[in-house]
């Protein structure tokens, strides 16, 4: 019999049970991917990374990602969540303000900004989102309309695009006049699962520039039918892609500035995602980021 331990992050919160959780093994060594999967799956954790040795002399820990079907090449969530994990054991090199922190994933090495306090306390983790791609506009607005149960003219009268931006994921990104008629969204599983099949999209975001709390600049949902997701509570690479569409389309102007993305309030996980773009870069620099809590400790036997 195996004890192994675990501790759940819930990243983009800033206090437990909020934000996006994935589980992460922060000492996995010896463990076959079929184990690795066995634990997932006998748990039902949603993701659950496990930290391994590096392969890569330039790399302070190598993580695998998955879900409870299948392993899966790269998670951003799962990465920020376990370099906080692993950041709060010790054994990465901390200084005041900003640090960065190289991890491999497969064979790529992906590096994460910790930035913290004098007392070391972890104040934020983030990462580069891959370059956005604007991949097409849709201009049926009444089909994507009615997969969301809304009117399609709270989309029209926006005056913005409805339109398929891609990360680290392809995200069709719907404009809303209202934070009322956001919150009312109601999807249509079969319809909006079409509608993306049909414009090469694995999730829809749909957004609006009032927000419940004032700090905040946009409000988000996110559903992801193609992926098993029916609302997802935070989700940094379509946030990311947001990003970039607010830049393109004159929304956002200021060549560096912080965005604020709120979600999950309505599925009762409220999670901040927070973009640092640097608009002048080439291409566009995303930094994805946000807080992180932990929630759950504990061991596993099996």
């Amino acid at each position: 019999m195996r004890k192994v331990h675990f501790i759940q992050a819930d990243v983009f919160s800033d206090s437990p049970f909020g934000g996006n959780p994935v589980v992460v093994v922060p000492d996995a060594r010896g463990m076959t991917a079929d184990e690795m999967q066995a634990l997932v799956r006998g748990m039902s954790f949603a993701e659950t990374a496990f930290v391994v040795p590096p392969s890569r002399p330039d790399a302070a820990f190598a993580l695998r990602c998955f879900t409870p079907t299948t392993e899966v090449a790269y998670s951003g969530h799962q990465l920020l969540g376990a370099t906080f994990v692993m950041a709060g054991r010790g054994p990465l090199p901390l200084a005041d303000g900003r640090s960065q922190v190289m991890v491999q994933i497969a064979d790529d090495v992906v590096p994460v900004t910790i930035g913290h306090g004098p007392d070391g306390r972890i104040l934020r983790v983030a990462a580069l989102d891959q370059p956005a791609q604007f991949v097409r506009v849709v201009d049926d607005f009444s089909t994507t309309a009615a997969a969301l149960s809304t009117d399609p003219l709270e989309i029209l009268h926006t005056g913005l695009p409805i339109q398929v931006v891609q990360t680290g994921l392809s995200c069709l990104i719907v404009p809303m006049r209202s934070l009322r008629t956001v919150r009312a969204v109601m999807p249509m599983r079969q319809a909006l699962d079409a509608v993306l099949q049909d414009v090469g999209a694995v999730c829809a975001l749909v957004f609006t520039t009032e927000t419940l709390a004032a700090r905040n600049d946009v409000h988000v949902r996110v559903f992801a039918p193609p992926l098993g997701v029916d609302e997802d509570p935070a989700t940094g690479s379509a946030n990311g892609a947001l990003a970039a569409y607010l830049w393109r389309h004159g929304v956002k102007t200021a060549p560096r500035a912080r965005l604020r993305c709120e979600q999950g309030s309505e599925i009762g996980r409220p999670s901040v995602v927070e973009i640092e773009v640097d608009a002048a870069a080439q291409p566009m620099s995303i930094l994805v980021g946000g807080r992180v809590a932990r929630s759950v400790e504990g061991s596993v036997f099996f």
